[in-house]
């Protein structure tokens, strides 16, 4: 990809004179995916049929045992990281367009639309006919499932990337102005929030073990914290670029995934009972109770034994960053190749493969969203009057026509004395 620029608010210097290494993390987002075929949620199986959103605008149905077409229903932008959630004869699923969808299974028409502010990056969950789910529009919504009225809605601080987490009557879910919230189900009342160093999002429900809650940020901790009293029990030191992954839980283990390719497996107490590594993240992981199942931005699909040990892979031709489905020994995932696969859970033999229209999407490595380097000059960092410094680095014009990506970072410095920077509290990517 192509810069397009830079911008330097306050102060410009010329770019040879760059010598000093600033290191700065991205935060809670995602890029900008483009308008290809890719597959980047959990497939919804019921009733003899598979349904899935694309990022072509598309959500559809397929024949579970064929994976033939029957019929598909286009949106107004893409769908991404919101997993369709069944709803009696329907499924209710948000998109980048702003608009939560509820579509009738049979037919594909849609029942209503559920308008917001922001993006729908993130899924929902369906509980007692109400639909609780995020958006970037800084706030969480619960809706009702039959008509698609508001029940309530409660605003946080900065947008939000986090699939709700139901528990009795307490929903939790994290944000990106750094806290995890726990509300009550019923109103949208605020019972406790937990604050942290970095953006908490996350791809699939938070695990809840015992009275413990656990979850990681962007930053590098895997907290439990106590599900009444908002009170941390322990955290552990994961690595580096944050979880956002997702969770399972496996013979009552927790297994945590990481951006920087880690794999742990931690008890209830917070002991670390084996961990992997690898050069390459995973993305979510799922279990049918005997295994783990999770892709890899290797472009591979896992299927692991309890002590993290590779059973058989598979290779797609893209990353996989989403939860497979797992149903009657066969495996159902979708990739960013533009196809959906049925894979034989046994050995990992294709069973069959849906391809989504609409061309391969552009993606760069996954560290990238959470690290990168600008070079400060020394010389004038010392001589410079104390100050604010606003720095925004644009990658672009990727791909061709309509398939393009786009990623915008954003980094602010605080001045200091001797030349030294600091990471700005506000730093935002979008």
């Amino acid at each position: 990809m192509e810069d397009e620029g830079f911008g330097f608010d306050e102060f410009s210097v010329e770019m040879g004179d760059y010598e000093v290494i600033k290191t700065g993390k991205y935060n809670y987002s995602f890029w900008l995916n483009s308008e290809g075929g890719s597959i980047d949620n959990k497939p919804l199986v019921h009733n003899g049929m598979i349904y899935f959103g694309s990022m072509n605008r598309n959500i559809y149905a397929l024949d579970l045992k064929s994976g033939k077409e029957k019929w598909r229903h286009e949106v107004q932008d893409r769908i991404g990281l919101s997993s369709p959630q069944l709803y009696k004869d329907s499924l209710i699923i948000g998109s980048y367009d702003y608009n939560v969808y509820r579509i009738d299974l049979k037919t594909g028409e849609m029942i209503w639309k559920f308008h917001t502010n922001g993006e729908l990056a993130s899924s929902g969950a369906v509980m007692d006919g109400v639909y609780y789910f995020t958006g970037r529009d800084q706030f969480i919504y619960a809706i009702n499932c039959e008509d698609g009225s508001l029940v309530w809605k409660f605003r946080t601080f900065e947008a939000n990337v986090s699939v709700p987490t139901i528990h009795k009557n307490m929903i939790f879910f994290g944000s990106s102005d750094r806290n995890l919230y726990c509300l009550d189900r019923k109103n949208g009342s605020l019972i406790w929030k937990f604050g942290t160093e970095e953006e908490v999002v996350n791809v699939t429900p938070f695990q809840i073990i015992g009275n413990g809650i656990h979850f990681g940020t962007q930053g590098n901790i895997l907290y439990a914290v106590d599900i009444i009293t908002g009170k941390e029990k322990w955290r552990i030191n994961t690595g580096e670029y944050g979880m956002s992954r997702g969770q399972i839980i496996l013979d009552g283990m927790l297994i945590q995934p990481t951006n920087g390719g880690n794999v742990f497996a931690v008890t209830p107490a917070g002991k670390v009972v084996w961990k992997i590594s690898s050069n390459h993240p995973f993305g979510a992981f799922a279990t049918d109770g005997e295994r783990l199942y999770a892709g890899c931005e290797d472009h591979h699909l896992y299927c692991l034994d309890k002590n993290g040990k590779t059973v058989w892979k598979f290779r797609t031709e893209a990353p996989i960053w989403q939860p497979s489905t797992i149903l009657d020994g066969i495996v159902y995932f979708g990739s960013y190749d533009c196809n959906l696969y049925a894979l034989d859970a046994a050995d990992g033999t294709l069973m069959w493969k849906f391809r989504c229209p609409g061309g391969i999407s552009i993606y760069p490595p996954i560290k990238s969203f959470f690290e990168f380097k600008i070079n400060v000059p020394k010389a004038e960092a010392e001589e410079e009057m104390p100050g604010i410094y606003g720095i925004n680095v644009s990658e672009g014009a990727a791909g061709t026509g309509a398939y393009k990506s786009r990623i915008t970072y954003q980094l602010g410095t605080h001045y200091r004395e001797k030349g030294r920077y600091q990471k700005d509290a506000d730093e935002e990517a979008f």
